[in-house]
């Protein structure tokens, strides 16, 4: 985000507190009033389902994934109030905005792993949908949980299980799936094979391979530059020790290979010359569970090795770069339930290594970076009255970082993390949460330490990087209301309407940033990353679920609005207003699914004074549909999604590339 100025109005949430105040006034319904889906959010820590979660979550299922075959972990998220994609539409390059905040400021998890590579322009989402069970996301802060790097959220992300793909008395089984999308005539192949081997081991090996051409958008062009090419796959085996012990071991692999700009998210251009780019991620994550028959213990202890590395070469210029990404860590959690409490404490640490190298004379020179984190946390519930719970999280980080080929650049730091909820079931159709969230996130290597050219002035000489190690953490601290309420029988026997909605308001301090200093009379032209800003981003949400039998519809709608707290000026990068309705019904005997989704975003007018444009709206409808089959075609699934429609030419707010046009997915899965 950048410090700007501007006089457009901030606007006012009431509109969206009056509606939620409208929805919260229905009366209750006769009829019987059914559960939320019992689903974990696995960022949660204390194994609490969506139901039972104090804070605003989101979670996107198998079954939904498969549903809407999104080619990204971003796009999954995309039809969800307050969470947009960034990065354009190259697959390599997008992320997820959560209510303002993106890139290294939301953290990313897979099996309870951190995922903390950080390169400029580099992408760091790249698990392949295919090997998911479920995305869930912590929308707002939540450093108290997690430590570092979470002020805007959470996404994490659990693979699939090879126990879970066995049907019931199976004893071995696999698929093979193929699919097409018609904007990049992109083709993927994917199969796994899983089984049990004795009475105490599973095993589950997945493997995909995909290539797409330039994408094709809505006016009719091709996105040049964007074709690539993927592959990779896992491995995961399990051994149930014995009733109450667990263990698992997984190792993923992704390789990606094309030619891109060195910025994916813009045209190849002189600032952004075209490279062929080769990326190859190893994730290995060793995982135990211990879950006796007592109270006192509910255990989880992940060990984990993350290594990303990335070569390029720069095709005009004719250099080799690489970088080389490493961490290390473990977690380890423990869920204590006592007649007075519920606790849930740990421990967390990690190690991040990073090293590069780039060819030629006058480029910038990536540190010879070590960072080291250890932390602690406590969570409690404690119920208070009937109906009413107050958690208090505490959490205690310190990190040492430094660079080797800096002299005196080791420091160490230490941060805590609060958070506060009160909870009150006001009946029991009605839940009220208000709540407090500190998140902070250290400063990478590459944002201390990065040396050497940024780019050359010719005769005058060049810009160039200059270390800051004494860049301070970025802060957050949220306060948010939420209400969530279900009712029965509203409108026929066995229905289910839920609603839920949220205000918040997040401050967060010493946003950093990369300022580019052009000082010609005083021939200074320097790069280096500083603490510029005070920032405040507040809005809401709303979400209405309704089904019945074998219809569901959905309506959802999101806002952010993001200032300058020094000057009242937009900040760059918030996106715009969003309304989603979505419609599912299962016909032929639940053997065939259709569904819609209805995106409208407005336009964005909201922009930094000196940005020198605004953001147009638009609207897409996506339709979907899936057969399973039956009898003697049973194990066939065949799934058709048509994203983007009506072919519209837009892209996001603050994007500088276009979305893609009509994109038709085509798949055939085949399970034995």
């Amino acid at each position: 985000m950048r410090r700007t100025t501007s006089n457009a109005p901030m606007g006012s949430l009431s509109a969206l507190a009056l509606a939620m105040t409208a929805a919260l006034a229905l009366p209750a319904q006769a009829g019987e009033v059914r559960l939320a889906d019992e689903v974990l959010v696995q960022a949660s820590r204390n194994n609490s389902t969506v139901a039972q979660s104090k804070r605003s979550v989101a979670v996107v299922s198998r079954q939904q994934l498969d549903e809407r075959q999104p080619d990204t972990v971003a796009e999954a998220l995309k039809y969800e109030p307050n969470i947009e994609i960034a990065g354009g539409p190259r697959g390599n390059i997008q992320s997820p905005v959560i209510r303002g905040l993106s890139g290294n400021r939301v953290l990313q998890l897979v099996d309870g792993a951190r995922q903390n590579f950080n390169a400029g322009h580099r992408g760091s989402y790249q698990m392949d949908p295919e090997l998911l069970e479920q995305v869930d996301v912590i929308k707002g802060p939540a450093s108290s949980l997690w430590g570092s790097g979470a002020i805007g959220g959470v996404v994490a992300q659990t693979s699939r299980d090879g126990r879970e793909l066995l049907k019931p008395g199976q004893l071995f089984g696999g698929y093979a799936k193929q699919s097409h999308g018609t904007a990049a005539d992109n083709d993927k192949t994917s199969a796994a094979l899983y089984g049990l081997l004795g009475e105490q081991v599973d095993v589950l090996v997945n493997g995909y391979y995909q290539e797409n051409d330039d994408i094709r958008l809505g006016d009719g062009r091709d996105l040049v530059d964007s074709a690539e090419r993927g592959k990779g796959g896992m491995v995961k085996l399990g051994w149930q020790l014995d009733d109450h012990q667990r263990l698992t071991l997984s190792h993923r692999r992704h390789e990606l290979d094309g030619a891109v700009p060195s910025n994916p998210s813009a045209e190849a251009g002189t600032s952004s010359p075209l490279i062929e780019r080769s990326r190859q991620d190893d994730n290995t994550v060793l995982g135990y569970q211990f879950d006796p028959a007592s109270p006192l213990v509910d255990l989880d202890f992940t060990l984990y090795r993350n290594r990303t590395r990335v070569d390029e070469w720069r095709i005009a210029q004719q250099q080799q770069d690489g970088t080389d990404y490493r961490t290390h860590g473990l977690n380890l959690v423990n869920r204590t339930r006592l007649p007075w409490a519920g606790l849930t404490y740990g421990v967390d640490w990690f190690n991040d290594k990073s090293e590069g190298v780039r060819g030629g004379t006058g480029r910038p020179v990536p540190a010879d970076g070590r960072t080291e984190v250890i932390g602690g946390f406590v969570q409690a519930d404690l119920p208070l009255a009937e109906g009413w719970t107050l958690s208090p999280t505490l959490r205690y980080d310190r990190f040492d970082t430094e660079a080797r080929n800096i002299e005196g650049s080791k420091r160490d730091e230490s941060e805590w993390s609060r958070s506060l909820a009160l909870s009150w079931q006001a009946t029991d159709w009605l839940e009220l949460v208000a709540r407090y969230d500190e998140a902070f996130r250290a400063p990478t290597s590459e944002e201390l330490y990065t040396t050497g050219t940024h780019f050359s002035l010719g005769p005058m000489g060049s810009n160039m990087f200059v270390p800051n190690p004494d860049l301070r953490p970025e802060k957050a601290a949220q306060k948010e209301l939420i209400a969530r309420a279900e009712f029965g029988g509203v409108l026929a026997a066995n229905d289910r309407l839920r609603l839920s909605a949220s205000l918040f308001d997040n401050d967060v301090e010493d946003f950093i940033e990369q300022q580019v200093i052009m000082d010609f009379a005083n021939r200074v032209f320097e790069t280096r990353y500083q603490n510029v800003q005070n920032a405040e981003l507040k809005g809401g949400e709303l979400a209405l679920n309704y089904d019945w039998r074998d219809l569901d519809l959905g309506l959802s709608y999101g806002r952010t609005r993001g200032k300058d707290k020094s000057d009242g000026g937009a900040l760059e990068g918030i996106p715009a207003d969003k309304w989603v309705a979505s419609a599912g019904y299962w016909l032929l005997d639940r053997q065939l699914r259709l569904g819609a989704w209805l995106t409208h975003a407005s336009s964005q007018l909201r922009v930094p004074a000196d940005h020198g444009q605004d953001y147009d709206g638009y609207t897409l409808l996506d339709l979907g549909a899936n057969w399973y089959g039956r009898g003697r075609l049973d194990g066939l699934e065949l799934g058709l999604v048509a994203d983007n429609l009506t072919d519209r030419y837009y892209r996001r707010a603050f994007e500088q590339l276009y979305e893609p046009g009509r994109n038709i997915k085509l798949s055939a899965l085949y399970r034995f």
